[in-house]
């Protein structure tokens, strides 16, 4: 799944309408990348980092960070314990 379109199914995860104003979407876009690198170091294959499970993760850890206050980053326990299920195969 492209960049682009995982924007699309965060917005959809953050009851974002899809058709919203497009300055949100580097914002986002920051948001998606971090996620995946973040899963990526912790051992998710490029394999699943493309499953239909990494996508809602990705969606999950976009809206762990989108909740969260200025210089704390706190990922939820359901976000990573499906990312060590990821990474595990």
């Amino acid at each position: 799944m492209t960049t682009d379109e995982l924007i699309i199914e965060v917005k959809k995860g953050l009851g974002i309408s899809i058709d919203s104003n497009e300055k949100i979407d580097p914002v986002i876009k920051q948001k998606v990348l971090a996620v995946k690198s973040f899963m990526k170091n912790a051992g998710v294959t490029d394999e699943n980092m493309n499953s239909d499970l990494a996508i809602g993760v990705i969606v999950m850890g976009v809206n762990d960070i989108w909740e969260s206050k200025a210089g704390e980053v706190k990922f939820s326990p359901a976000f990573s314990t499906l990312v060590t299920q990821l990474a595990s195969g």
